[in-house]
């Protein structure tokens, strides 16, 4: 799918990136939900913001904490607060946050770490929705998304991982088969 231009394209590519992680999650078995990622036959396929997730609970944690970090900016910004998407402290190294995100959550299963991605989900469309056309397509209409869009942040938190996910998901259902 091409880049969303309008406020209800966006909101139908959150929808469907969604929907096609999930339904590569529910075609895994439990064995395969459960093996860890063996992504060493080829690391460049799954790309560098997942090296840090080792299974399934992993991948889905670091979709949330990525999109609790986007529910934060926009707070921000809707505060009259406008910081950085990122923590002062990752801003130059975004992978030790990814590191650190994914090894907060080390002792949640993963059942636990599936409900908290459907929310962060939900609220994304909800706050997606709730910007005009003009807030999401404009380049630097806040401050602090400088030049670029809200609307890219948007898809940097949903449609992109979403899809990325569902590549890495494939191979590593590919590996488990071998």
């Amino acid at each position: 799918m091409a880049n969303p231009s309008t406020k209800q394209e966006l909101l139908a590519s959150i929808a469907d990136g969604y929907a096609k992680l999930c339904d590569q999650v529910a075609k895994m078995s439990d064995d395969e939900k459960a093996a860890a990622f063996d992504l060493t036959a080829d690391p460049k396929k799954c790309g560098v913001r997942w090296q840090y997730d080792r299974c399934l609970r992993d991948l889905l944690i670091h979709l949330y904490e990525w999109q609790v970090l986007m529910r934060e900016f926009v707070q921000n910004i809707r505060e009259g607060h406008p910081r950085d998407y990122l923590p002062d402290e990752y801003r130059h190294n975004y992978h030790e946050m990814d590191k650190m995100l994914v090894q907060k959550h080390q002792d949640t299963p993963l059942e636990e770490a599936t409900r908290p991605l459907g929310q962060t989900h939900d609220e994304m469309l909800a706050l997606a929705d709730s910007f005009s056309d003009e807030e999401l397509f404009t380049k630097g209409y806040y401050k602090n998304t400088y030049t670029t869009t809200m609307a890219a942040y948007f898809v940097s938190v949903t449609t992109s991982p979403y899809g990325q996910a569902v590549k890495l998901l494939k191979s590593h259902q590919k590996n488990c088969s071998k």
